[in-house]
């Protein structure tokens, strides 16, 4: 199952998932940062977290990780290739 996972709230959540034309993955809501200091992604500097790929197996186990600098962008066909590797 794919999440997006962000410190921003619900509701802007939801319009940025209406501005792009997403409405087939959850997005997932950290707003007490909590999520983002447990996976090491939290950026005190902008009290946001910092884009990253996590690929997690069935059993919760992080199989690949991948952080992004800003203005980067995930790479979709090397994602799906780790994805594909779970089986």
């Amino acid at each position: 199952q794919v999440l997006g996972i962000s410190t921003d709230s619900p509701f802007s959540h939801a319009n940025w998932a209406t501005s792009v034309g997403i409405s087939n993955y959850p997005l997932l809501s950290d707003i007490h940062r909590t999520v983002s200091k447990d996976y090491g992604v939290y950026w005190p500097e902008w009290n946001a977290n910092s884009r990253a790929t996590f690929v997690v197996d069935e059993q919760g186990k992080i199989r690949f990780i991948e952080r992004y600098g800003k203005g980067e962008l995930p790479q979709p066909d090397k994602i799906l290739a780790e994805v594909k590797k779970l089986g």
